[in-house]
């Protein structure tokens, strides 16, 4: 049966921070964010979701497979383009509290999120955009095109609008964005030793005739 791309919900927190756990589990995620935290998942559930039930703001996706109803196989989180006067008080989720959640490194966070913030808007300034904020995949579920398919939901949106398509990749992730047509952009990051994060742009697309 074929793997279906569906609005997540807020039923869906504790799931989706599972797989963002098995997706994410470099020795620097782990120690950034411990998964055994009670408050760091909780953490998680809230950072994936956001504002997911606002079609304004972005859009939090899941992937589901029907023969598994009740899996979740993967994720992503787009936010929508912010243009006009609102890119003045820019609410991308990328805005990160100051109180961390307790269990995970303070000191990590602070250095890991606020770069990942200043580089996005060091890159994109008030362009509008569409913003891919994460994507995860279940390790069970991955090279089975999960992430093409998250990925083509948002995609096909910015070509349809002619707009940028802006995101943050992780070292295992950077092949999948290239693939799609991504550059990497900007100055890399290295929050952690071993673990390079660096800045991806995937241009606006010339429409065919």
């Amino acid at each position: 049966m074929t793997l279906e791309v569906q609005v997540a919900k807020p039923i869906d927190g504790p799931q989706l921070a599972a797989v963002f756990f098995d997706a994410f589990s470099h020795e620097f995620d782990r120690k950034m964010l411990p998964p055994n935290e009670p408050e760091v998942r909780a953490f998680m559930e809230k950072t994936i979701l956001g504002d997911s039930e606002s079609s304004e703001k972005g859009v939090t996706l899941k992937v589901v497979d029907p023969a598994h109803p009740d899996v979740i196989a993967g994720f992503a989180k787009w936010v929508f383009p912010i243009r006009g006067s609102d890119a003045s008080h820019d609410s991308r989720p990328d805005q990160r509290p100051p109180n961390w959640p307790k269990g995970a490194d303070p000191d990590l966070c602070k250095v890991f999120f606020s770069t990942m913030e200043r580089n996005h808007k060091n890159v994109m300034g008030e362009r509008p955009h569409y913003y891919l904020d994460i994507l995860g995949v279940h390790p069970s579920y991955q090279g089975r095109g999960l992430a093409s398919k998250l990925l083509k939901w948002g995609l096909g949106r910015a070509d349809q609008e002619g707009l940028e398509v802006y995101l943050a990749a992780s070292p295992s992730g950077r092949p999948v964005y290239e693939k799609k047509g991504f550059k990497v952009v900007g100055n890399p990051s290295s929050p952690y030793p071993g673990y390079v994060q660096v800045c991806m742009l995937r241009p606006v697309q010339s429409k065919k005739e």
